[in-house]
């Protein structure tokens, strides 16, 4: 499984967890390079910049289609590239995109039309969603002191974890993907769980 995206809600735990993994794997023998969405390019400089709350917002159908256009770049100029010989942990894929910028099953299922050609080019070995609840990953947020995506508040939260369960349940019969983590487990923990399912040997 040399292909591993690591998704989740804001706070909890994703970008902690896709460096613990992206250690582990190495230290185990095997070149392994950690990436993440949005990118540093281009598109995704941009949409940073949305989520920053430092431009106006465009409607939410244009921003489904910049991080699945961002997503094209990643996979044409560093994902693809770097599978031939490493491994790559992805801190946020396609999940994301279909439970932030959708509100219903109609928008999944357009967010799901933007993303085909990434999903038939690069389609994740196995995809980890770190399950911690809205109430956790807001007091985690809060905890840190740092300034707010326009994402990151209560509302917000329930909502995307609505979406993350609809994403799953439309994907469970054509991807790979697990739960794991909890409310309490530590980051050590999230990431052992992980690697009992992609560990040399391990049946998945």
């Amino acid at each position: 499984m040399k292909f591993i995206v690591i998704e989740g809600l804001d706070g909890s735990g994703k970008s902690t967890a896709s460096k613990l993994l992206t250690e582990r794997i190495a230290n185990f023998g095997y070149p392994c390079y950690r990436t993440f969405e949005p990118t540093n390019g281009i598109i995704g400089t941009l949409i940073r910049s949305f989520l920053k709350g430092e431009e106006e917002r465009p409607t939410n159908a244009a921003m489904a289609l910049l991080f699945a256009a961002d997503r094209m770049e990643h996979i044409h100029n560093e994902i693809s590239p770097i599978l031939m010989d490493n491994y790559v942990v992805c801190d946020r894929y396609y999940y994301s995109n279909m439970a932030y910028q959708s509100y219903d099953s109609e928008g999944l299922e357009l967010v799901l039309q933007y993303n085909k050609e990434a999903m038939k080019l690069c389609k994740p070995d196995i995809t980890f969603f770190i399950d911690v609840t809205p109430d956790e990953c807001m007091r985690r947020i809060e905890k840190r002191g740092e300034d707010k995506s326009i994402y990151e508040n209560r509302l917000e939260l329930e909502l995307r974890y609505t979406q993350f369960m609809a994403a799953i349940e439309r994907m469970k019969e054509t991807d790979n993907i697990i739960k794991v983590g909890s409310n309490t487990m530590s980051p050590e923990d999230v990431v052992n769980q992980m690697w009992d399912y992609i560990k040399p040997g391990a049946a998945t």
